[in-house]
């Protein structure tokens, strides 16, 4: 009987919090976000992709980008280190924490920058496989900052905004030594500090279509001396990330070179042809 009364009482105020985000609070961004969230979990908008990733039920166009084989890119390099193998939802898949871990080890990068931190485990997987004096540079958006932002964040995105500690998986290890966390919005950062000195780069920020283009442009800005390898997220998984990659392929010039990682929602460019040391 207690257990019963309880159930109404938890019952009426769920009632009552959700009259409150149907009306009142659906005026707040923090509860659209729930709605949104309403919405998926009941199969409405979104569904889960084989990646383990969120994607639009529109149907994404991936056949324009060649690929390329697992053997083609990562035959040679040393051992790795896998640091926090198992993913949660927000990180990459466990195959393709492998995969920039190897291509890590093969060019043997000075200096990387990724653009999105979340929990930093992919931070922390690229500082303990780069050399002992390599440096990750991680640049997260602050929670503070979501509804400020210069161009609108898809509202799948906020969960992985709404966070108290960026980079907590490297906080504490024997890699934080070797990580520079920033903070911003990647499409009004200063990025001058960093420009012609970066050697890998991946970008796993914001996959709304404006600012994987944004994010993108100054990746090539970033690149010492136009040569190095970037790396782009969730292609196929989001559908306005894969557009974007898209358009920046059709485009030419040094996009063409854009491959596909089979067995990945990886792009991968080459820039340069870096030969690895």
């Amino acid at each position: 009987m207690k257990d019963a009364i309880l159930f109404i009482v938890h019952y009426i105020y769920a009632l009552l919090a959700c009259f409150y985000m149907f009306t009142i609070g659906a005026l707040f961004q923090k509860n659209r976000k729930f709605i949104y969230d309403i919405c998926v979990y009941f199969n409405y908008l979104t569904v889960k992709n084989r990646m383990g990733g969120i994607r639009t039920e529109e149907k994404n166009n991936t056949d324009i980008i060649p690929e390329i084989d697992l053997s083609e890119i990562i035959s040679a390099g040393g051992a790795i280190d896998i640091r926090s193998p198992l993913s949660m939802e927000g990180n990459i898949s466990t195959i393709e924490l492998i995969v920039i871990d190897k291509l890590v080890k093969i060019y043997d990068p000075a200096k990387v920058f990724e653009i999105g931190t979340f929990d930093g485990r992919t931070a922390l997987n690229l500082a303990c496989n780069c050399r002992n004096e390599g440096i990750v540079y991680t640049l997260d958006l602050p929670k503070a900052m979501a509804s400020l932002t210069k161009y609108r964040l898809l509202t799948g995105e906020y969960k992985c905004v709404y966070k108290d500690n960026p980079g907590s998986k490297f906080i504490g290890t024997d890699c934080e030594k070797k990580i520079v966390q920033l903070y911003g919005d990647s499409a009004v950062f200063d990025f001058s500090p960093y420009c012609n000195a970066m050697d890998f780069i991946f970008i796993d920020g914001s996959h709304a279509y404006e600012y994987v283009l944004s994010d993108s442009q100054k990746a090539l800005k970033l690149l010492r001396n136009g040569t190095g390898v970037i790396i782009w997220h969730d292609y196929g998984v989001w559908d306005s990330a894969t557009r974007a990659i898209n358009k920046l392929y059709a485009e030419g010039g040094i996009f063409k070179g854009i491959k596909i990682i089979k067995g990945t929602s990886m792009a991968y460019l080459v820039a340069g042809a870096p030969v690895p040391m």
